[in-house]
């Protein structure tokens, strides 16, 4: 609520362009940050069944499942479907600890495009004579911006 309460007394775009820039770059930076996750999951896969120097089992796949799913079979004998599901929860976490490193990132986005947008409204008053009532305004946005980013912080 106070972020959509400071959002709306932002000064506002002024075409459709410099609007949907920022949901653009959001856009773009979740599906980079995304599939450089998926490659990096992948890579580490990779990695463990071409090192895999002491196969614990004769099949790869299974060797390597019992390896990523060690924990697991500390307390259950091992069985194929467990190993899958073992795999299943890491592909899931690890996407989720993604999600959440993207999720923090657009917030920082979100928040730096109002301070953007404060100052291209400063940028556009340059050299013109404004009221004190305008700079006022603009003191008190850019305070609630500031204590907006210090709530999302704590938070």
């Amino acid at each position: 609520r106070h972020w959509a309460a400071v959002e709306r007394r932002l000064p506002g775009y002024t075409c459709c362009l410099q609007r949907a820039r920022p949901a653009r770059r959001l856009k773009l930076v979740a599906f980079v940050l995304l599939i450089v996750s998926l490659m990096e999951h992948l890579l580490s896969i990779i990695s463990v069944v071409y090192y895999d120097f002491c196969p614990r089992r004769s099949d790869p796949v299974e060797s390597y499942l019992h390896g990523t799913s060690a924990q697991l079979f500390e307390v259950f004998p091992y069985s194929n479907w467990l190993a899958w599901l073992g795999k299943i929860q890491n592909v899931l976490l690890t996407f989720g600890w993604s999600y959440m490193d993207i999720f923090l990132m657009m917030l920082g986005m979100g928040l730096s495009e109002m301070l953007a947008r404060l100052n291209r409204s400063l940028e556009q008053q340059v050299r013109q004579p404004m009221p004190e009532a305008y700079w006022t305004w603009s003191r008190t946005l850019y305070r609630s911006i500031v204590e907006l980013i210090r709530e999302v912080d704590d938070a």
